[in-house]
């Protein structure tokens, strides 16, 4: 291994904080752009959120699911 070559050092949680990612509102793999109307920064946690909730949905399509989950809910009362 060349000295010039470092080892890349995973951050912890507390070192990420912070951090932004772009979030396409519409995936790319779904037809969605890179244009600036398509995209909104996140924190790197809520992206990871996001994605491990929601998959590839779009805003319109995760809210669609929460409000479904909470008439499934409100009609076990």
């Amino acid at each position: 291994m060349s000295s010039k070559r470092r080892k890349h050092k995973q951050r912890t949680y507390y070192e990420r904080s912070g951090w932004t990612n772009k979030h396409h509102i519409r995936a790319k793999a779904r037809g969605g752009t890179r244009k600036p109307s398509n995209l909104i920064l996140l924190d790197e946690n809520r992206h990871a959120a996001y994605h491990l909730l929601f998959g590839n949905r779009d805003f319109r399509e995760a809210s669609n699911l929460l409000l479904r989950a909470d008439r499934i809910k409100r009609r076990q009362k």
